[in-house]
């Protein structure tokens, strides 16, 4: 009798259960010289349309999703030690994850290229 009791725990323990999912962040119309290494930021609304993404205190981003037409597999790559003093060193690469939205952020303030042609 008791075996329907523990069948419908373990099904809402699996809806319990929250799937991660990666995005891949691009930065358009965005010079990386603007971004300083190590600055603090902050993605907010992700669950919105219209996620927001303020670098440092001046640099204000809004972006979108837009779904690939694939997959992405991003990796990681770091030096693998030799096992002896004759073989050169190597590299390891180690999937870390897999996505299949990229989240597309441009300046607020940004003109569009067409305007910025015109008025220069």
């Amino acid at each position: 009798m008791s075996e329907p009791h523990e069948k419908n725990k373990h099904i809402e323990e699996e809806e319990e259960v929250e799937e991660e999912e990666y995005v891949l962040l691009e930065l358009d119309h965005c010079l990386y010289s603007d971004i300083p290494p190590g600055a603090p930021f902050v993605i907010s609304g992700l669950d919105t349309l219209t996620p927001t993404l303020t670098v440092g205190d001046r640099l204000k981003m809004v972006g979108e999703y837009e779904e690939t037409v694939g997959t992405c597999y991003l990796f990681s790559e770091s030096e693998k030690p030799a096992s002896s003093s004759k073989e050169a060193p190597s590299k390891e690469v180690n999937h870390l994850a897999s996505v299949h939205k990229i989240l597309k952020f441009r300046p607020i303030n940004a003109e569009a290229p067409a305007a910025q042609s015109i008025s220069g």
